[in-house]
């Protein structure tokens, strides 16, 4: 008995193009691509959204991230600890959308292998732009995040 191995492409290909696929099956397999960040939900108000960054024991340390769930926007926040502050930014890949994962001291795109600066700049494409920064501000022990 011989046995063939099917690429994931071509796999969801055919699970999706099936008549009998199902919606939720559809929905966990695409479901895979993550941020490998502890998430949290929040609400917006007035286009932003604001943590108190002590209150995240992930942040406390440069290089620590957390990922923000926000309630009436459509994608996810990273909120990175930074040497002198804190950056958020999109972890959804310039290049064809999929989500970044965060590694030690870069984001990668599990797709197509773009990986970018924990600033979000390009560090090796197919990526040409840069993932997109939200404009923060630090007043008191308040961080607010502009979307």
């Amino acid at each position: 008995m011989s046995e063939r191995k099917a690429s994931r492409r071509a796999f969801l290909t055919t699970v999706a193009m099936s008549a009998t696929a199902s919606l939720p099956l559809v929905a966990l397999l695409s479901g895979c691509a993550t941020t490998g960040l502890v998430s949290y939900r929040l609400r917006m108000e007035s286009r932003r959204t604001v943590i108190t960054p002590s209150e995240y024991a992930e942040l406390n340390e440069p290089g620590g991230a957390i990922e923000l769930d926000v309630e009436g926007f459509s994608d996810p926040v990273i909120v990175l600890r930074k040497e002198t502050g804190f950056l958020a930014l999109s972890p959804i890949c310039t290049h064809l959308g999929c989500t970044v994962r965060k590694e030690s001291s870069y984001f990668r795109c599990p797709c197509h292998g773009s990986t970018y600066s924990l600033e979000g700049n390009v560090v090796r494409g197919p990526a040409e732009k840069p993932l997109t920064v939200f404009r923060t501000e630090m007043a008191g022990d308040k961080l607010y995040i502009q979307l």
